[in-house]
């Protein structure tokens, strides 16, 4: 993504939402598991590493929202050779930053889409300084990215992120967008390439709402030719619904989206 300004509607309600994905998700990712895995060395002796300063965790946090990973990558691995443990680094600058892409977002100095790219650049970086993925998984395959999404309002998302577990754990680049708007929905899928996308309903209520979304993604996904899979039980209780939204197939559950979703990326 350049430096361009992609500005969706904000909502009341998002920010509570991402901020709780940033501290129950994305921070443990980055640290807890590298903590387990026995990755950090010891401090030195005396107990003394050089720190890091809110500075660098700013200027960290800029090289990621324009894009510049190699920067971002080169920038860490200095300081690291400057002295700074992984321990520190992990806790006191990518932690740090992921809380700092939260500040950014809840003070409506950067756009959902900015915030939520910028996660994703950060998790990068850290996968990128371990000999294994930050969350203790093998990498995604290439080509296997997918985002997933309840609609806009939905309640029930249980299921959803059941999914979202099963899809990682069979090697998916998973992206979930908790609270999202329908605006933020296109706007992803407008700078960000997916192979498919997944949105789950529970009411055939939804159907206007599930069936309109699906022709904006379509129609301005930056892959044309992007698959759509959608959940939920209305879609348990009429198969022929599927084709009623617009989307391409329908799970039952999360072994059955692996499935599915691994015979939609045959087609492309």
């Amino acid at each position: 993504m350049t430096d361009r300004k992609i500005r969706p509607a904000v909502s009341a309600s998002k920010p509570s939402a991402l901020l709780r994905t940033i501290e129950s998700e994305v921070i443990p990712r980055l640290v807890l598991a590298h903590r387990r895995q026995g990755l950090f060395p010891d401090r030195d002796a005396d107990g003394s590493t050089p720190q890091i300063s809110s500075a660098q965790v700013e200027q960290l946090c800029g090289m990621l929202r324009l894009g510049h990973d190699a920067e971002a990558l080169a920038f860490t691995q200095e300081l690291q050779a400057l002295g700074v443990d992984r321990d520190t680094l992990y806790l006191d600058l990518l932690a740090q930053a992921a809380r700092w892409f939260g500040a950014a977002w809840e003070n409506e100095c950067a756009d959902f889409v900015e915030v939520t790219v910028g996660l994703r650049r950060l998790q990068k970086l850290a996968r990128s300084l371990s000999a294994e993925a930050s969350d203790g998984m093998e990498l995604p395959l290439a080509g296997r990215r997918t985002l997933i999404a309840a609609l806009p309002g939905e309640q029930h998302v249980f299921g959803t992120q059941l999914v979202v577990d099963m899809l990682r754990q069979a090697r998916w680049d998973v992206w979930d967008l908790p609270g999202a708007t329908e605006t933020d929905i296109i706007s992803l899928v407008q700078h960000e390439w997916f192979a498919v996308v997944g949105l789950s309903i529970s009411s055939s209520e939804q159907f206007d709402a599930l069936s309109g979304l699906i022709r904006r993604i379509r129609r301005q996904s930056l892959n044309r030719e992007v698959r759509i899979m959608v959940g939920g039980r209305p879609f348990q209780v009429r198969g022929d619904w599927i084709a009623l939204v617009g989307a391409d197939v329908a799970a039952t559950d999360g072994r059955d989206a692996v499935r599915q979703a691994e015979q939609l990326i045959q087609l492309l």
